[in-house]
């Protein structure tokens, strides 16, 4: 009934979903964490919010440490450093009990800081609310700095705010950095007496630590379990547009599949109440494997509906390519329906774009109920790499590199927030490209203006091409606007400093 695929792969989604559910994870949330990507996150976790019948001044003291603990990760997620830390990205989450919140989070710390985190946080778990109170104001006042960096004022108001005592973990990574955990109890406003971390408080921890384990041993990079809506679907694209900026996979390929894949939970799922919360309740994840790309939803669905769907997925993955094209046009103009929503055209589209049987399964609930996963794969190219993609944004340039033409192009202003995580993956794909590049190469720069992080990433790249350069014809065309000599000159240095051959061109 099933397209094949590795048992345990296919139930993942539902173990992971019940396991979520089980513990109340509202929001998980693996991945790299930028200003942009933390206010989507934060515009997601908003919306759950406002949709659950919570106190208004919990919900303001959640909002409040959901900004501080996600602007600490963002500055402290990873070292400035040349390790590969890459496998251990940033973690946030949101979970909801009975009694309130819990928000978790968790980031990649040089091991020399340990015991100056341990020995804060201890510090302000030991104090009472007015004492804390006092030291935020000395903090304030004397401008305490941590090895970082960065005040402990954040970690006090954490407190302050949560009026709950801060639980923290460490996990070895290697002999000079660890995974830094960070979980904060907010009870609701009714429940506040008794500060101390309770037996339950620190299994929640362990229990997030656990399925943190199990996010990195599937790679799964980024991980939303909760009530799917027109606004969720809108807030996730946001992320996962952010999250793919600058990866080497085909960008608005990955973008397109996961608009359909979305949109199918918001039309198609069905209501379920479970605690009490009735709601479009499923998952959705992607994860990364040595020759490809896996993205999976799952949601609740009434069991009359399985045998038809079961058939129009059998007939989906039944086809070629040039007679999935025509069953898709014949879906299209039939009208005869009058059901424009229940055409499965998202289905057919979604085999379409990723060229791969869709592998699904069924897991009974109940006489009603049935838990629906679906999974879609994108393959790796294996004779070659994937076309780079990189759109342009306010602070950072239009990026394309294609291996297969030898062409590649930078075009735009470069400000990026961190110079250094932008352009990585660029000289990673760059890495990959010298490897078996084209006869002739041929890259153009058409920049109207990039800063001093921006031209210590360009001057890494030209030193990349210069390695290139010495298996293909490798030419650089360096554009600038009439009279924009500042530019003009930009490429006069990059010709001076390097053995490239690059022909400086005016534009009108």
């Amino acid at each position: 009934m099933k397209a094949s695929s590795d048992q345990n792969n296919k139930s993942l989604a539902f173990k992971l979903f019940k396991e979520m559910q089980e513990d109340n994870l509202e929001y998980t949330y693996r991945g790299n964490f930028t200003n942009k990507i933390t206010d989507t996150i934060l515009s997601l976790a908003e919306t759950n919010l406002n949709n659950v019948d919570t106190p208004v001044k919990t919900k303001k003291r959640v909002y409040f440490i959901m900004v501080e603990g996600l602007q600490n990760v963002t500055r402290h997620q990873t070292p400035n450093t040349t390790d590969d830390l890459s496998a251990y990205p940033g973690l946030f989450v949101v979970q909801r009990k009975v009694h309130g919140y819990f928000i978790t989070t968790g980031n990649v710390i040089e091991a020399d800081s340990k015991e100056y985190l341990s020995t804060m946080i201890d510090k302000i778990n030991s104090l009472n609310p007015e004492e804390l109170k006092k030291y935020s104001l000395e903090i304030l006042d004397q401008g305490e700095v941590s090895p970082k960096g960065g005040a402990g004022l954040g970690l006090v108001e954490i407190a302050r705010r949560s009026n709950s005592k801060l639980l923290y973990d460490f996990k070895d990574i290697n002999e000079k950095y660890l995974y830094f955990y960070m979980h904060t109890k907010i009870p609701n406003t009714d429940n506040i007496g008794d500060t101390q971390a309770t037996e339950e408080d620190k299994n929640s921890l362990e229990n997030i630590k656990e399925l943190h384990k199990l996010l990195e041993e599937q790679n799964i990079l980024l991980n939303f379990t909760g009530n799917f809506t027109q606004d969720t679907l809108i807030n996730l694209l946001s992320i996962i547009e952010k999250q793919l900026q600058g990866t080497i996979i085909l960008k608005m390929k990955v973008f397109n599949l996961m608009v359909e894949m979305l949109q199918n939970v918001v039309k198609h799922a069905d209501n379920f109440k479970y605690k009490n919360v009735l709601g479009k309740h499923a998952i959705f994840y992607i994860s990364e494997n040595p020759d490809s790309i896996v993205f999976t939803t799952g949601n609740y669905i009434q069991n009359p509906k399985i045998e038809k769907l079961n058939n129009k997925i059998e007939k989906i993955n039944n086809l070629e390519k040039d007679k999935l094209t025509e069953y898709y046009n014949k879906s299209l103009f039939n009208f005869e329906d009058n059901n424009d929503v229940h055409t499965g055209l998202g289905l057919i589209d979604i085999k379409m774009k990723s060229k791969n049987n869709l592998t699904y399964d069924f897991y009974k609930i109940d006489e009603e109920y049935s838990f629906f996963s679906l999974q879609v794969t994108i393959t790796k190219m294996k004779n070659g790499i994937e076309r780079f993609v990189s759109l342009a944004d306010n602070d950072t340039p239009e990026i394309m590199l294609d291996a297969e033409t030898g062409k590649m192009e930078f075009k735009g202003r470069s400000i990026p927030e961190n110079a250094v995580t932008f352009y990585k993956p660029v000289n990673d794909w760059l890495r990959e490209y010298a490897l078996n590049p084209q006869e002739n190469t041929e890259i153009t720069f058409n920049l109207d203006y990039f800063n001093t992080a921006s031209d210590k990433q360009i001057a890494k790249l030209m030193l990349a091409f210069e390695k290139i350069s010495d298996k293909t014809n490798l030419r650089i065309i360096w554009l600038y606007h009439k009279g924009d000599y500042e530019m003009m000159n930009e490429g006069l240095k990059y010709k001076e400093l390097t053995t490239l051959q690059i022909d400086l061109k005016e534009e009108e």
